[in-house]
């Protein structure tokens, strides 16, 4: 050994080792073999395991695969959506900030559910009334007439809101209305509940509703008229209506039981025979008297109800059975004549006349002219205010003249006066006033 190579320590004390070949190779080792251990390639290499944990692919589950965990994570992300949906996106119990939401549930006595069916009428603002579309129930026309049952859970919903021709459809206004059928044997809904009110923005209060039925026969099946006098729905408005039905009171009867008395027997007297002078009463004579003959003016009993706060005159003519034949003249007149009967902002005296009077009329060759002849429409004239006049003007020909002395207008006599309505006053008149040159 030169000076110029090393000398290794012997760790073993046993001397120092001969120096290696360079051209000697050493014995391969085989895995396993003695006290070595194989090495190990670094992660990454191409020996067919992954680049994280060493673990060949072919020897992991399935559901540890890359694929088959994303695959889970994409079914877990929709099981929570459909969640969401469930709980925040079906059917709401309040309405959108645009929409207007009206809940009707119907209990009978007992507290169970009635299958009741409805239909709802919703009328927007003037310039707007049927520019809206049905959210519930979604399946009819826009601007129509919806209908719907409470069903086994006794619960309806209707929601509705402005349509695509609205600007501004956060502030679209609209009235509601329904009639639902009341089976015979069941007490009324009413005649006026308290709904609850939930504003878009503002605390909870209460909305009242009236009910009226076209029949007071409890042995028959009926129809009710539900309205909200003195309410208007806004955007975001939710109004929830409980109605709860019984059956009708029973009738407390009285039975006579019969008794026999019995009979007595009342010792006969005998009263002595008194003579009484006769006396003479001379002869009066009572003078002839001659009673004026009288004349009666036809009368009808007000059977009109005092209009309610918020109907309009057509409102009053379409409730009233008093006046159904001015109603079927109304239809079958000139549309405009309705929409002046029904426009809350008119100012009107309408002298209406009465069933018997338009049937004693007979049909009349301008319905719409005959109509208007009996209308004045730039004041609301109380009866007290029409008799200090000697005429009133009306819409269609000359003014009817006032007789304040016989009582008449036009000729005719008012037989119901002072209806006050939203629009004006209404006098139920007989016979059907001329239309004057």
């Amino acid at each position: 050994m030169s000076d110029s190579e090393p000398t290794l320590p012997d760790p073993t004390g046993a001397g120092t080792p001969p120096p290696m070949d360079a051209t000697t190779q050493m014995p391969a080792t085989e895995a396993g073999a003695g006290e070595g251990t194989p090495p190990v390639p670094p992660p990454g290499a191409p020996d067919g395991t992954d680049d994280t944990d060493g673990v060949p692919e072919e020897e992991k589950p399935w559901y540890k695969t890359p694929w088959a965990i994303a695959l889970m994570v994409l079914v877990g992300l929709a099981i929570l959506g459909m969640l969401a949906w469930f709980i925040w996106g079906g059917d709401s119990d309040d309405a959108s900030e645009t929409s207007n939401l009206l809940i009707i549930e119907t209990t009978d006595e007992t507290g169970s559910n009635l299958d009741v069916g409805f239909l709802v009428s919703v009328v927007g603002p003037a310039e707007a009334p049927t520019s809206f579309e049905w959210l519930r129930p979604d399946s009819v026309a826009p601007g129509d007439t919806a209908g719907d049952s409470t069903g086994s859970d006794g619960r309806v919903d209707f929601e509705w809101e402005a349509d695509e021709t609205v600007t501004e459809p956060e502030t679209w206004l609209s009235t509601a209305s329904a009639v639902v059928n009341v089976p015979a044997g069941w007490t009324p809904f009413g005649p006026v509940i308290d709904c609850v009110l939930d504003p878009r923005e503002g605390q909870q209060s209460s909305v009242s509703m009236n009910i009226e039925l076209d029949s007071p026969d409890e042995s028959v099946d009926r129809t009710a008229a539900l309205t909200f006098p003195n309410f208007t729905f806004t955007p975001g408005d939710t109004v929830t209506c409980g109605l709860a039905a019984g059956a009708p009171v029973p009738t407390t009867s009285t039975t006579v039981v019969e008794t026999t008395v019995p009979a007595t027997t009342t010792p006969e007297t005998t009263t002595p025979a008194s003579t009484t002078p006769e006396t003479t009463t001379p002869a009066t004579t009572t003078p002839a008297t001659t009673t004026p003959a009288t004349t009666t003016a036809p009368t009808v009993p007000p059977t009109i109800p005092p209009p309610t706060v918020g109907q309009t005159a057509w409102d009053v003519i379409e409730s009233n059975d008093l006046l159904s034949g001015l109603e079927a003249a109304v239809l079958s007149a000139d549309p405009s004549v309705k929409a002046l009967l029904e426009d809350a902002t008119a100012t009107i005296t309408l002298f209406a006349p009465s069933n018997e009077a338009i049937a004693a009329a007979g049909a009349p060759a301008d319905v719409t002219a005959l109509l208007l002849a009996h209308v004045n429409n730039t004041q609301a004239l109380l009866a007290a205010d029409v008799l200090a006049l000697a005429e009133v003007p009306v819409m269609e020909g000359g003014a009817q003249p006032v007789d304040a002395g016989a009582g008449t207008i036009g000729g005719a006599m008012v037989i119901q006066a002072d209806l006050v309505v939203e629009n004006g006053v209404i006098h139920v008149i007989e016979p059907v006033m001329p239309i004057q040159p």
